[in-house]
Order: C-alpha cells, then structure tokens, then sequence
C-alpha cells in the first residue's frame, strides 16, 4: 500500500518486521492509516505499544469509566480486557508492540500498576527520549522524514531506551510466556515448578510482569487463542473439539472471549476485517506462541 492510501477501506494497517536486534523486545512495528470515516471497533486484552499520532485523533474508552484522548506520543499501558476506541477520520499513526520483555525494558514500569490506561511519554522516558519522539510528527510535517523513515527513527528510539532486564527476572517472563504457550489449559502448578521462587513469589512477580496472576491469565491467552483459532478459514473437527473442551459450555466460551476480545465467535468471520483480527493475528500478536502446545500439529506448524 502506498503510503496515506487506504482507497475505499475504513483503515489499513501495514505491519513491519522489527529490527533483529529489538526484535525479542517486541511483536512488531505498525503503520496504522485510516479512511474517510470514522473507525469504531473493540481492542482485545493486548501487550503495551509506544505510539506516535502523525495526523487525525483517537480516543479509548476502558471499562472502569476513564477515557483518553490520543496524544502526539502516548504510551498505551497493556490491556487486561477488551476496550472500545473511536479512530477519526484520516489518521496516521505509527507504532511499536511491545511485548512483555520490551514493556519491562523500556518503562520499568510494573503492569499491575499501569494497565489498561494511557501514559504521555513525558512520564515514562527520560526528557531526550520523550523529545525525540515528540519531535518526529513535526519532522514529517516539514519533509524531513517520510511515513518508514519516522518508524526507523521510533525503533532506534526504543533500541537507546532499552534497558537490560536482570537475569531471574527474564527468567520469570520467558517461562510464563512458555508455560502459557503449551496448551489451552496448562496447569498452574506447572508455572511454580518451572521457576525457582514460592508460590507467593510467583504470583507477586508474574502480576508484575504480567498485569494479572496466573490462573486469571490461563483465561486471558485461554480466549485469546480460541478466537484466533476460531477466525482461521478451516479449522480440523479435532481442534475445534480441543477448544470447545478447554471452556464449561458454549455460553462460557462465548462469554469469555467476547470480555477479553471484544468479539463472540460468530463475530470472528475468516473474512472479517477489524482491528481484533489484525492485532490476534501472528503479525500483531507475537508475544505468546498462539498456536503453540497441541495446536501446531494440527495445523501443520510442527
């Protein structure tokens, strides 16, 4: 797509391969464009992003009442759930997923603290940083930079801002995000044998890496992984069986992916196009092996 040019679509995400080096800090880098009407749709429970707003506006409505306005750089705290948003007309935006070991990385900041809310960069990075990035909307305004060259610019600020995580706590965030990727269901007992700490301890450092304890995060990647199953164009018997056991009944699976999607299952059409789509799907989502445990067989990924 060429870029600011989104023809008859209400928006058009291009999605860009992370730089090698950054590339274990994040799921990927994003040029978000919308058309000529307003874009009105769900974001599911999904990982924090460092965004610039180019031109045009937005807003997040959270669940607890709150509402925030899309500013020149803002940092969108990890979502717990899913959340309704408003896009205006025309918008750019140019954007970084973080995934747990980038949010860890470059914030410090814990995500039981700061999570399903917003954040102006002023208050997360240190004043260069916040002005680079502040800088970078005003620089494409005067030519100096185009659409790819500015999202260069956002991955080496992030590259400078990026500060090494100390090993055991790594450790805490590789083995959750393993633990999560091997089944619909894994065991929490399992997660307290893989890491060398108390139970106590676990669940205190997974709900700061993570934003929620263990078996509220089975739930989470539980829906999260069911919906993007569910939107494949074919799914065998024996995997849509897997997933339709791993919740009580119908109602319960319906229930819990539309809290953590924004989406019911016969929502998620393989032709649909929303933003729940592309931000699930392996470009947006790369944090948790969404089709890891039992699923790649099945698929054919093993």
């Amino acid at each position: 797509m060429a870029e600011g040019d989104t023809g008859a679509a209400d928006y058009a995400f291009e999605w860009v391969e992370s730089p090698t080096d950054i590339a274990p800090y994040l799921n990927s880098l994003y040029i978000l464009r919308s058309g000529g009407a307003v874009v009105e749709d769900m974001m599911p429970a999904y990982s924090g992003q460092l965004v610039v707003l180019l031109q045009g506006g937005g807003k997040m409505f959270f669940a607890g009442g709150g509402l925030a306005h899309a500013r020149s750089a803002f940092f969108q705290c990890p979502l717990t759930r899913a959340h309704r948003f408003e896009i205006q007309p025309d918008t750019v935006m140019l954007g970084v997923s973080l995934n747990f070991r980038g949010w860890a990385a470059l914030t410090g900041l814990s995500v039981d603290k700061f999570r399903d809310c917003a954040l102006p960069v002023e208050e997360v990075l240190s004043k260069p940083l916040a002005e680079r990035l502040l800088a970078i909307s005003p620089r494409i305004g005067a030519g100096a930079l185009s659409q790819r060259e500015a999202l260069e610019e956002l991955a080496s600020i992030v590259r400078d801002g990026i500060s090494p995580i100390p090993v055991r706590h790594r450790q805490v965030i590789d083995r959750t995000l393993l633990w999560l990727s091997s089944s619909l269901k894994p065991e929490v007992a399992t997660l307290y044998e893989a890491l060398p700490y108390s139970e106590r301890q676990v669940q205190r450092l997974v709900l700061r890496f993570f934003g929620q304890p263990p078996v509220r995060l089975i739930r989470r990647y539980r829906a999260i992984r069911a919906a993007t199953l569910l939107s494949l164009p074919e799914l065998a018997p024996g995997l849509e069986a897997e997933i339709r056991e791993a919740f009580y009944d119908q109602a319960h699976m319906i229930k819990e992916i539309r809290h953590f999607t924004g989406r019911t299952p016969r929502r998620l059409k393989p032709k649909e196009k929303s933003v729940v789509k592309e931000t699930l799907g392996e470009p947006g989502y790369g944090s948790v092996d969404l089709f890891g445990g039992s699923q790649d067989e099945a698929l054919g990924r093993g």
